[in-house]
């Protein structure tokens, strides 16, 4: 007779997202994300090490399905969190992000093409008329939809496969 067992799921997703979200906003630690959004791979493999210390009290093993479901979870619930943090920073922030940046360009003597400038252009004003970019918060926040879920499964599925093949190492051969 099998019992039953509660395993907790909702408390995996917490860990991925926190650890996600964190290195996404803190400064410096941040730059982790440059190298093939290392920080939210990391936030995968957070998720899924907590879900596999749940499972191994109760003698279960992790399965990729579960793996990739809290992967993906973690993300979404992270790029919505990471995109609004972006917006009130924005918000809160004197500075134009766009029109320091064509300074920046202008600096190292780089030109842009005249339809880039018109669009940039766009975005600076809406900056200065609403303190962010609305066109810039929606594509970023679509953009993270798809970056964050993508990256927290890829990690959790990084951390299903180390897992599984070290409990295939750990399992004495008949």
């Amino acid at each position: 007779m099998k019992k039953n067992v509660s395993i907790n799921r909702l408390l995996p997703v917490i860990w991925g997202f926190i650890v996600m979200t964190l290195i996404s906003v803190m400064p410096i630690i941040n730059f982790i994300n440059l190298f093939f959004c290392a920080g939210i791979i990391f936030g995968g493999l957070a998720g899924v090490f907590s879900f596999n210390k749940q499972l191994t009290v109760h003698g279960m093993s992790l399965t990729f399905k579960d793996a990739v479901m809290i992967g993906i979870l973690s993300g979404v619930l992270s790029a919505v969190a990471v995109s609004g943090f972006n917006i009130i920073t924005l918000m809160y922030s004197s500075v134009n992000p766009v029109s320091e940046s064509l300074k920046m360009l202008g600096d190292f003597g780089k030109d842009l093409p005249s339809e880039v400038n018109k669009q940039l252009d766009n975005l600076s004003g809406e900056f200065t008329k609403y303190g962010y970019s609305p066109t810039l918060a929606v594509f970023t926040f679509i953009s993270n939809l798809f970056i964050y879920p993508l990256f927290g499964a890829v990690g959790a599925l990084l951390g299903a496969t180390i897992i599984n093949n070290k409990k295939k190492t750990d399992t004495p051969a008949v």
